[in-house]
Order: structure tokens, then C-alpha cells, then sequence
């Protein structure tokens, strides 16, 4: 009888209330409950003693909290994403595929395990712009087995970047819970529920309180909004901002609130961090008194502390038109998420936003593209002007053809973005996948490795030598990589990286022995674990 086949996913957590959280909780379930797979989870910003209620195995990347290392894991990204465990579980656990869908900067460091050659890849990339990087192209999306997308932008930009050679297979939606998330009917008498005026405009978004995000330029637009509409509009209009604060690297709403004098018009969650209750309420700075257990306890929710996925129905249901204000994203969940609850959505129409706002006939707010120096990639800047119309025209939208777009938002909606479809798409792609890598009881894969290097190569020969011999990874071999240590070693400078420190045969050397060492030390785990006697079994 043929053993199921073993899928490693490296995820966060999905217990987190993040999008690639929720992306995990609904997409493993579902092919958990398939029984084809023997799965096991690699979740980062969590325990392994988090998940002792998990209906698959889960290991935590984080580590316990009485464990010495315990600092040192959150000061350094990589290992937070798991680079100091993936090789370890991947010898242990031998997987047949190791399946991801995180940012390419959260799994690059796939791309240079040594384990590559025993297990198939099957990798969905935020692609949130273009031009992508090069050198994601050459050292990542072309190295994976399989190449899936979150979006029809997500393959558009992949294909026409690289002349159609590269391209993702098919589109693996984040999709929404129908059942949990749905139109309440009754908006006016929801509101009340909340304490916010039953007659009341609410203008709404559900985003992280990150950079990327134009929460400056909304409320900007909104105050606009507020000076130049009749008083019988602004006196009864809100902007709701389900969202994270204070965040180290984020928006001072407080200083923002302060400067477009939005003081009475700003609503946002908070939750308790005593008795877990969560309400909506004018904003009143990053801390508040519970409106149940009258502790001065509640916090805005954060991706480790959110409020419960199913009571997302009543933030969304609030809202009379979500906006997605962002200068890129690789999905964008909470747009379908409020489309699902029957709310209209206006979102920039680039990245993988114009595939959202277009599927549910929402409201395109047109970008303003500027090169951004970080990633070299085309960014949408804000357009306040159109997001200003897309308000003003909004509210002159009668009643019952408000109600007629509501049905319509969470038809389209619905229709397309479906967990059932997405998960579908997975299991489509694993079961396509024949097992044709080498076995996990394979011979040594990798040589000793060499304690100096030849002093009588030229730069092109000594990084062939390099790959070849040193790393002993043959895929870099006169590709991307390769191409960029010889330009540097000419020029004697590290031009790749953008440091122009100085660069010689023999710091490289000594760059990539570290790495070597690395990748012989986990081919030696891999054949103690097998108990591999040299020979291919």
C-alpha cells in the first residue's frame, strides 16, 4: 500500500489573525480533510506548545518561552520565518512536497537548502508590482518545481517580465467564508447595536498599520470630504479604521487624528485584554476603558490578538464603502471579505487590487505610479481626487440601488473567491506532482568540503570552481548569481549588494564556505536519519 504524501507547509501560524494566517487555517484544513496528505505545518510567531489542539502536526518556530534563545529569534527575521529549522524538520519529516505562500523575502532562504534535490517546491509568491526583482526571478520563482499566483495580475506580470519563459501555473485565491461573513440586512439597526448613529456614512478600511498603507492620504481625503459636502452629509459621516496601534513601524494616528481635525469623526475597534470583548467606538487614543468589565484594557486588535475571524461580520457590516488605500499588495483579504458582507469596494486599480475591484464591479480609484528606490518597483501613490469623487458620488447612490449593489458586490464576490476553490487548486497541483527528486535515502550528496581554494584562477574560474566544488550547487552556474560575483570580483567591489566594500577571491571564499559547511552538516543529518550505508536504496 502507497504511504500518503507528505506535505511540509511553512506558513504563519494559523491561528494568527493575519491574511497568511487565515490563508493557512482555511486552505490546510480543507486538504486535511481530503485524508490524501500527511501534513505537518512549520508555523512562525508561534510555539510548538501553541497547537496542542491542532488537528494536524504542527511545530512552532518560535521558540518556549524558557528557552535561552528566546531573544535572539526576534531580532533576527529569517530565523523568526525559519531558516534555523526548516533543514532539520525537513530531514526529519521528509516531505515529497514543501509548499509555501509568503512573501519571496520570507522564503528565499528555501532556494539555497541543500535538501532542494529531495523534495518538490510548490511556491505561491506575493507578486505585488512590477518589475519584480531580478534576482527573485533567476534565484527563486525559477527554482521552485511549481509556481502558483495569488492573482491573474500576480501571472500578467511574471509572463510579459520575462517574455512568457516564466510564468505561474494557475491562481490559488485567498477566498472567503460564506457561511461566517454575509450582508446583515438590517445596517441601520446593526449600527445602532454599536452606538454609532443609525443614519450614520461610514467610510471604511481594514488594514495593517504598516508603511505601505495610505492611511495619511485617506483621512486627508476624508476631511476633504468632510470641508466640501453639505452639512447634512458631513454631520453623519465616519471613517471606520479596523487596524493595529501603536506599531513600531507604523502610522501615529493620534498625530494624523490630530492634524486633519478628525477628533469626532474617526471610529475603530478595541478588544479587552481581560474579558476578550471587542466594540466599536470614536477613537480614543491606543488604550481604553472596557465597556463591559470597566478595566482600562482595550487595545486596538493586533495580528497576534485580533478579534475572531467569524465576528469580522460585524466590523465589515458597519461600513457603507470599504477602501482599500495601499500602495500595492500582493492580495489585499479584507477587500473580499467586505465584498462577501455586501460591501461596495473602492480600491487602487494596480497590483493585485485591480484583479479585486474589478471581479466585484467595484469602484477603481486610478494609480499614480512612482518608482520606489527600495525595490525598484512601480508603486501607486494616492489619488485623492478620484477617491474624493468616488466618496461624493457615492452618497448620492439611492437607497434601493445601494441595496441592489450590495446583493451584487457579495453575488460577484462570492461566486469567485471561494476557500472550497482555493484549497481545490492545491490539491490539483500536489496531486499533479510526481515524486521524480531523488530519495531521501539517496547517497551523500555532498562532499567534504575544501579547506582553501585554488590562488592560480581567473575570477570566471574561481566562481565556477566556487559552485561547483565549494557550495556544490550547479544551478548557479554561469546564471544570475554567478554573473553577479564576476562583475564584482572585476571591479573589486560588492556591487550586488549595493555596499561597495571591498571584495576578493578569497573573502568570497570564505562567504561561501560558511554556507557550504552548512549544506554538508544537513546532508550528513540526512543520511544518519536515514541510516543511509552509502548506497542507493
Amino acid at each position: 500500500m502507497n504511504r500518503k504524501k507528505r506535505v511540509l507547509f511553512l506558513t504563519e501560524s494559523h491561528k494568527l489573525a493575519s491574511g497568511f494566517g487565515t490563508y493557512s487555517k482555511e486552505v490546510i484544513s480543507r486538504l486535511h480533510d481530503t485524508n490524501k496528505y500527511e501534513i505537518l505545518e512549520l508555523a512562525c510567531y508561534a510555539k510548538t506548545s501553541d497547537f496542542k489542539d491542532s488537528k494536524w502536526k504542527v511545530v512552532g518556530v518560535a521558540p518556549e518561552s524558557n528557552e535561552k534563545e528566546y531573544a535572539e529569534h526576534h531580532k533576527q527575521a529569517l530565523v523568526q520565518w525559519g531558516v534555523l529549522k526548516f533543514d532539520e524538520i525537513c530531514v526529519q519529516f521528509q516531505p515529497d512536497i514543501v509548499a509555501t505562500y509568503r512573501d519571496p523575502w520570507m522564503d528565499s532562504y528555501i532556494s539555497d537548502s541543500a535538501l532542494l534535490p529531495f523534495f518538490n517546491w510548490v511556491w505561491m509568491p506575493t507578486i505585488d508590482s512590477a518589475p519584480q526583482k531580478v534576482d527573485w526571478i533567476y534565484n527563486l520563482f525559477n527554482r521552485c518545481d511549481t509556481l502558483l499566483a495569488y492573482s491573474e495580475y500576480g501571472i500578467k506580470t511574471l509572463k510579459n517580465q520575462t517574455n512568457g519563459r516564466l510564468a505561474p501555473v494557475d491562481c490559488a485565491y485567498p477566498g472567503v467564508n460564506k457561511n461566517e461573513l454575509d450582508i446583515i440586512l438590517n445596517k441601520k439597526k446593526h449600527k445602532k447595536s454599536f452606538g454609532i448613529p443609525e443614519d450614520s456614512i461610514v467610510f471604511g478600511t481594514v488594514m495593517r498599520n504598516q508603511k505601505r498603507k495610505m492611511f495619511p492620504e485617506l483621512m486627508k481625503t476624508f476631511n476633504e470630504f468632510l470641508k466640501t459636502s453639505p452639512i447634512e452629509i458631513s454631520s453623519k459621516s465616519y471613517l471606520y479604521i479596523h487596524t493595529s496601534y501603536p506599531e513600531k513601524m507604523g502610522w501615529e494616528f493620534s498625530d494624523l487624528i490630530t492634524e486633519f481635525g478628525l477628533g469626532s469623526k474617526i471610529l475603530c475597534t478595541y478588544k479587552c485584554r481581560l474579558c476578550n470583548h471587542y466594540f466599536s467606538s470614536i477613537y480614543k487614543d491606543a488604550i481604553t476603558v472596557c465597556k463591559r468589565c470597566g478595566n482600562k484594557s482595550c487595545v486596538f486588535p493586533g495580528v497576534s490578538d485580533g478579534i475572531e475571524h467569524k465576528d469580522l461580520i460585524n466590523i465589515y457590516n458597519l461600513m457603507d464603502l470599504y477602501i482599500q488605500y495601499a500602495i500595492c499588495e500582493g492580495f489585499g483579504m479584507p477587500q473580499v471579505e467586505a465584498a462577501a458582507c455586501g460591501v461596495p469596494i473602492a480600491s487602487i486599480d494596480y497590483s493585485a487590487m485591480e484583479d479585486i475591484v474589478l471581479s466585484t464591479d467595484g469602484f477603481p480609484i486610478s494609480p499614480n505610479l512612482y518608482r520606489e528606490i527600495e525595490t525598484n518597483a512601480d508603486r501607486s501613490g494616492p489619488n485623492n481626487e478620484r477617491l474624493l469623487k468616488i466618496m461624493k458620488d457615492f452618497v448620492k447612490i439611492s437607497p434601493d440601488k445601494i441595496k441592489q449593489k450590495r446583493l451584487r458586490t457579495r453575488s460577484l464576490c462570492v461566486e469567485k473567491y471561494d476557500w472550497d476553490k482555493t484549497a481545490k487548486v492545491w490539491e490539483k497541483w500536489f496531486d499533479l506532482t510526481n515524486n521524480k527528486k531523488l530519495p531521501w535515502n539517496f547517497k551523500q550528496l555532498i562532499k567534504e568540503i575544501p579547506s582553501d581554494y585554488p590562488k592560480d584562477l581567473n575570477n570566471v574560474q574561481f566562481m565556477e570552481w566556487v559552485f561547483s566544488e565549494l557550495l556544490q550547487d550547479q544551478y548557479h552556474l554561469y546564471n544570475y548569481k554567478m554573473m553577479q560575483y564576476i562583475k564584482s570580483l572585476n571591479l573589486e567591489v560588492r556591487i550586488f549588494d549595493k555596499t561597495l566594500d571591498r571584495i576578493t577571491q578569497e573573502s568570497v571564499f570564505k562567504e561561501f564556505r560558511n554556507q557550504a559547511i552548512k549544506r554538508f552538516n544537513i546532508d550528513q543529518l540526512r543520511l544518519k536519519l536515514t541510516n543511509n550505508s552509502g548506497d542507493v536504496k
